[in-house]
């Protein structure tokens, strides 16, 4: 009887292990299963990066292309024009504002700058073989607003370039304010940073926005990248004051001329530095614009967009 018992017990003792051994292998065999499963993920998140981070490369690389074609044709327009100041002479005359002190008035002064700016630029991209600058203007009268071609409005305190239509528009009351000395609401304009007053500070605010359109014939202003506003802000700050050179070659400037303009652009520098139509601090935008009165020299102005 004893002997049957053992035995019994020992073929009891092989079931129980038999199936512990059994379920260790299940174990097993699920653990496997789950690792294999975790491995082929971290791998497909693997592969994901890489083709993630070669999706980025040709983006870079297609970025930096477009840069470079853009910066070539930036350097070879501007290195291509020649200087083309004037000398003075008995027809030598600068803009006059006298007894403009008004917006019933300003609007041939306007008028007037806007001859002078686009003869200096016919005179300059003729001599460098290409064709004469056109643009229309539109100075807004006092009250007035008027449709644009880019769908803003343009009202009596306008002061920007239309590429759409190809149209300055300048408000009257802005003109006759900066004129006075008590211009009011100017972009970014801070305490102390400058104050836009003066026939020659309205005379930068009319350079500035043909300088646009210069940009836009050349075919800088239709290849801007990322909506970015800030380089071809300072590119038509420093080409404003390529004209400013130009009176001031000429001896037409008027004392003060200089610090009215100086003073102008300090005032509509801004300090938004995240937004894509921040267009320069105050000091960014009176240095690029002495750049280009200092040098006279179109090829100047051309590291702002070439950048």
């Amino acid at each position: 009887m004893r002997s049957r018992l053992v035995l019994l017990a020992v073929l009891a003792l092989g079931v129980v292990g038999a199936a512990s051994c059994g379920a260790g292998d299940d174990a097993r065999r699920r653990a496997e299963t789950q690792a294999q499963r975790v491995r082929a993920g971290v791998e497909d998140a693997r592969e994901r990066a890489r083709d993630l981070g070669r999706r980025v490369r040709r983006a870079r690389a297609q970025a930096e292309r477009v840069g470079t074609r853009l910066a070539d044709r930036v350097r070879k327009a501007l290195d291509g024009l020649r200087k083309a100041v004037p000398t003075a002479g008995p027809a030598t005359r600068a803009p006059q504002a006298a007894g403009r002190t008004d917006s019933g008035t300003i609007d041939d002064f306007l008028t007037d700058v806007l001859r002078s700016v686009d003869a200096y630029w016919t005179r300059t991209l003729r001599a460098s073989g290409r064709p004469a600058p056109r643009v229309g203007y539109d100075w807004v009268a006092p009250g007035d607003v008027v449709r644009t071609g880019c769908g803003a409005t343009a009202d009596d305190h306008a002061g920007f370039y239309c590429p759409a239509d190809d149209v300055i528009y300048v408000g009257q009351a802005l003109a006759a304010e900066v004129y006075q000395g008590v211009a009011r609401g100017l972009p970014g304009q801070q305490a102390g940073a400058g104050r836009a007053q003066g026939d020659f500070g309205v005379a930068y605010i009319v350079a500035h926005e043909y300088a646009h359109q210069i940009q836009q014939e050349l075919g800088f202003l239709s290849s801007r990248a990322g909506g970015v506003a800030k380089p071809f802000e300072l590119q038509a700050d420093c080409m404003a004051g390529l004209w400013g050179n130009s009176v001031y070659r000429a001896g037409a400037l008027q004392p003060g001329d200089v610090q009215e303009a100086v003073g102008t652009v300090l005032a509509v520098g801004d300090f938004d530095l995240g937004a894509e139509q921040h267009h320069g601090t105050p000091t960014e935008r009176r240095d690029a614009w002495l750049l280009g009165f200092d040098s006279g020299d179109p090829s100047a102005c051309r590291h702002f967009v070439a950048a």
